[in-house]
């Protein structure tokens, strides 16, 4: 009986040793931070102000600060609740990102206040943490909120129907988890986009934590409304809950299992490009299989130097096995979940199917195949990631280019740009075209080029490896988010390509080779001069909507100029053009332009055009520093600077959506289908030149 008594004891001891404490005092963090460029709301400082004092006489320690650097373990620890008061945009760094969702799932509060919406739009778990992300505002005006959960804290001592003057916000990509207790009665105001009843205020209990937003705060008159600031103190109170330490055990039952990356053959620098940042939830530790050669020390050289810049270095540790059995080891071993693939792209295909078989998910650079038998391949592979329940997805950085991103936005407003031309063979609908050159500078020094980059048998021809990304932009721009099906949507209409002329010098500066290996013998003409077909062209219908796409290589660019883009979509109302040239001073630009047969008094009319100023402000939604400078007959986007992240950046942009996807189960329903779309298209143009 007296071991039973004891043992009882001990179990209790232990028992109460592990529980959660009470915090003695409740600290909050008013956290107001906004990104470089970003628009920073004039109600900041008196909402700080109002919100510190309403929170210090409720017997809360407030501390206030703009310093992302906080964001550490150490530092969050001391916190009941978080409030970011209209912070908004991208603020945090991988390593920070980590330290706010273990915070959360250690049993942190969250509230969010306004702009806070806009924080780290492209971060999947933060937009499910606030509860969905900040898309559009109507003009400032009053509307009613109806009060849907009157006993919440935030919300029981408000009226039934609450009368407010702001700008009121409508969210994409909502979390359907949360609960409502306050919604829009949208027969009170103006909005062509909110459906009734929409939210304005909710709040959930999210992965061990608590979060609660408000949509408003958006001028300084809201912290001396009573009704509004004790709104605001309810949403804190229910963040912070019972008021418990911090449970970092709970962290494992939350986090998501790592992502561990494997590079397998990266011989093509994009390899190194994706690796260029970090990521939240990605280990440190990457392998990397490949041959001996000069590929892979380049490769990791590369991420070398991006782990020794002085500006936000990176932290990858590489752990090299290299042989001629390097993708079988890779197989075997498995010791990642991620197959990060670019290099020679002859039998790229091959390890696609390869990897997804042994339950890899897979990260591939363009393109994944480069003719007909590969395109059958690829087929296989997609369905076998189906079967296995794993991704796979290719590298589409342009996609993520601001002039290409507006392009297709303004070619959505139906006020500015109509509706899509149909065009014909010789006047298409969309043109795309594409320059680039062999010469050129990749992360500050000069590129050197593998030798088989050279051979179109492994590097592929120019009709399928960059014209994938302008057959990609034609699919994502004129038909976004639909499913294309590559059997009944597609018809060729013509095709060609023709050669690059490199000479031996320029062959041996672009390489560091001392001559033509023996497997480009077949492509030397007059013993110096090796005809590379890296160029081609492609006229085709797209559901019926005529473009024509162009790539071309040159050796090396003009002094002070690097690769260029061109691209046309008409509609019936405007034109969209993308332009690179000399009056650019080579930096892309977007322009838009009246359409052809305009007359002056239509013209006139152009210039005059509400749906010009319409169009502007739904852009500067998203981009607000962005405007329309009326040159001649036509407006010229002015794009600051911050806009202008640069291709190497796009790598980052398109790995964070991988991600997002990996850690959602899931891709957008069109992507596979259009992926397969954009193959066909490319392999068959090849298939039809060479006839």
């Amino acid at each position: 009986m007296l071991k039973q008594s004891l043992l009882f004891c001990l179990i209790l001891c232990a028992t109460a040793v592990y529980a959660q404490k009470t915090r003695t005092t409740k600290r909050v963090l008013i956290f107001t931070k906004n990104a470089v460029g970003a628009y920073r709301h004039a109600s900041i400082e008196a909402g700080r102000e109002a919100v510190k004092i309403l929170c210090e006489k409720n017997g809360m320690q407030v501390d206030t600060s703009e310093n992302a650097d906080l964001f550490t373990d150490k530092t969050l620890k001391k916190y009941s609740a978080l409030v970011f008061l209209s912070a908004n945009q991208d603020l945090f760094t991988a390593e920070q990102k980590t330290a706010f969702q273990r915070y959360i799932w250690s049993g942190g509060g969250f509230v969010g206040i306004h702009a806070a919406s806009g924080v780290e739009r492209k971060w999947l778990w933060y937009r499910k943490l606030l509860g969905g992300t900040f898309v559009w505002h109507t003009p400032e005006q009053n509307a009613v909120i109806k009060i849907i959960d009157p006993k919440h804290p935030s919300t029981k001592h408000l009226p039934k129907r609450w009368k407010r003057w702001d700008e009121w916000y409508f969210f994409g990509q909502p979390n359907p988890d949360v609960h409502v207790v306050a919604a829009l009665d949208t027969t009170t105001f103006k909005s062509n986009r909110h459906t009734q009843d929409y939210p304005f205020a909710w709040y959930h209990d999210f992965e061990g934590g608590r979060s609660f937003y408000t949509a408003g705060g958006h001028n300084d008159v809201d912290f001396k409304d009573k009704l509004f600031l004790n709104h605001i103190l309810g949403g804190i109170q229910y963040a912070i809950g019972e008021n418990q330490e911090l449970n970092y055990a709970n962290v494992k039952k939350y986090a998501p299992e790592p992502i561990k990356l494997v590079t397998l053959d990266p011989g093509h620098f994009h390899a190194a490009l994706v690796q260029k940042t970090m990521y939240p939830d990605v280990e440190a530790n990457v392998h990397v299989y490949a041959p001996e050669g000069e590929d892979v020390k380049a490769h990791i050289a590369r991420i070398n130097s991006y782990n020794k810049r002085a500006d936000n270095p990176t932290k990858w540790q590489e752990f090299l096995y290299q042989g001629d059995d390097f993708f079988e080891r890779m197989i075997k071993q498995k010791k990642g979940n991620v197959v990060v693939l670019s290099g020679n792209n002859r039998k790229k295909t091959e390890y696609i199917n390869k990897s997804l078989e042994a339950g890899f998910n897979v990260l591939a650079d363009k393109p994944m195949v480069i003719n007909t038998n590969d395109f059958e391949k690829l087929k296989t592979a997609f369905a076998t990631a189906e079967k296995n329940k794993r991704l796979l997805y290719d590298i589409m950085t342009e996609r993520f280019e601001i002039t290409t991103s507006l392009q297709r936005e303004l070619s959505r407003d139906a006020s500015l740009f109509g509706t899509l031309e149909t065009g014909t063979p010789e006047n298409p609908a969309i043109t795309k075209e594409s320059v680039h050159h062999f010469y050129k500078y990749v992360s500050g020094s000069v590129l050197t080029r593998p030798t088989w980059f050279m051979d179109v048998e492994q590097q592929g021809e120019g009709i399928v490896d960059v014209m994938t990304h302008l057959v990609d932009l034609v699919q994502w721009a004129a038909f976004p988010e639909q499913i294309l099906d590559y059997t009944k949507d597609i018809k060729l209409n013509s095709a060609k390509r023709w050669a690059t002329d490199m000479s031996l010098n320029q062959f041996k500066t672009i390489t560091k080779a001392t001559a033509f290996p023996d497997f480009l013998n077949k492509n030397v003409v007059k013993d110096s001069i090796l005809q590379v077909f890296c160029n081609g062209e492609i006229n085709y219908q797209l559901k019926g909507v005529h473009a024509k796409t162009s790539v071309i290589w040159n050796y090396k660019a003009p002094e002070g100029t690097g690769d260029t883009h061109y691209s046309t979509m008409r509609g019936t109302k405007a034109n969209l053009v993308i332009k690179q040239g000399a009056e650019e001073a080579y930096k892309s630009t977007l322009y838009i332009e009246p359409t052809a047969n305009s007359t002056a008094d239509s013209t006139l009319s152009f210039r005059r055009n509400e749906g010009v100023q319409k169009a502007l402000k739904k852009i500067q939604v998203t981009y607000p520093d962005i405007t329309f400078e009326l040159i001649g007959q036509k407006y010229k986007v002015i794009i600051p600077e911050k806009y202008r992240e640069g291709h190497e950046t796009h790598f980052a942009r398109v790995t964070e959506h991988f991600l997002d996807y990996l850690k959602n189960g899931n891709m957008p329903t069109w992507e596979v289908p259009n992926m397969l779309a954009k193959y066909y298209t490319t392999t068959m143009a090849l298939e039809m030149a060479k006839k």
